[in-house]
């Protein structure tokens, strides 16, 4: 198991709520993407970031 400097697996999957807050999700996004992506925090991590870049993509085409 390789440990963050918090002392936190990396294995061992986010609780959703910080999830969410960590990330400004609400609980129904930060489920589903910890559910797609696994026990991994990299993963779901990756997966937040991709998900907010997609999500202010589509707003900056909104406002156009």
């Amino acid at each position: 198991m390789a440990d963050t400097n918090a002392g936190i697996p990396q294995d061992e999957p986010y609780g959703v709520t910080y999830f969410a807050k960590k990330y400004g999700l609400t609980l129904k996004d930060a489920k589903f993407i910890i559910a797609a992506n696994g026990p991994s925090r990299r993963a779901s991590d990756a997966a937040a970031a991709a998900f907010l870049r997609n999500k202010a993509a589509r707003f900056r085409k909104w406002l156009r």
